[in-house]
């Protein structure tokens, strides 16, 4: 009997798409609590005695945190701000913002998915100072690096990569949430 096979079915569960915010938000507890309890563990300890393998592990949640944080910030500015993000089917260089229900079940373009165009458009409208998003860039390369030459780099993943991922990640969380609350009236159902 041949054994069912999972490869290349996780992009079908849609996460974070399908989860309420009470379930997203215990995956970032539990991200966040274990991404501490691994920096108390090792934090008087040198680099070169972490496993590799728990740098490049703890490094990769701790990026998707960041990542969830900026795409969604980025998504809610697109739709609240009305940013022409959406390329048209027929013609791809015409752009619409995202309508209400797009929104909601987060149903973005998988060629808009990037990490780098989310920071250009948010420095573009304001949203970022130019700083943040040369630290986000910089990060970003590094993440490339990591996971695309992993067999490379991977003893070159730091705690210092994982604490400016944290920092970004905590930037990112606090300007979502200082916007949700400024147009806490926009993001309502009409």
């Amino acid at each position: 009997m041949k054994k069912k096979t999972e490869i290349g079915l996780i992009k079908m569960k849609q996460k974070p798409q399908t989860l309420v915010n009470l379930e997203k938000g215990r995956y970032f507890k539990s991200s966040y609590e274990y991404y501490k309890e691994w920096m108390d563990r090792y934090k008087d300890t040198p680099e070169r005695e972490i496993p590799i393998m728990e740098r490049v592990g703890i490094y990769c949640m701790v990026y998707s945190m960041l990542e969830d944080r900026l795409e969604t910030f980025w998504w809610n500015c697109s739709f609240i701000h009305k940013w022409d993000v959406i390329p048209s089917v027929d013609n791809p260089r015409l752009k619409r913002p995202p309508k209400r229900k797009e929104w909601e079940k987060r149903i973005i373009p998988k060629k808009i998915r990037q990490t780098g165009s989310y920071a250009n458009q948010l420095e573009k409208n304001g949203k970022i100072t130019k700083e943040l998003k040369t630290r986000l860039n910089r990060s970003d390369d590094d993440r490339r690096e990591i996971i695309h030459r992993n067999m490379f780099n991977m003893k070159d993943v730091t705690k210092d990569h994982i604490e400016e991922l944290i920092d970004l990640f905590r930037e990112f969380d606090k300007l979502l949430k200082k916007h949700k609350k400024k147009h806490s009236d926009k993001f309502e159902k009409s």
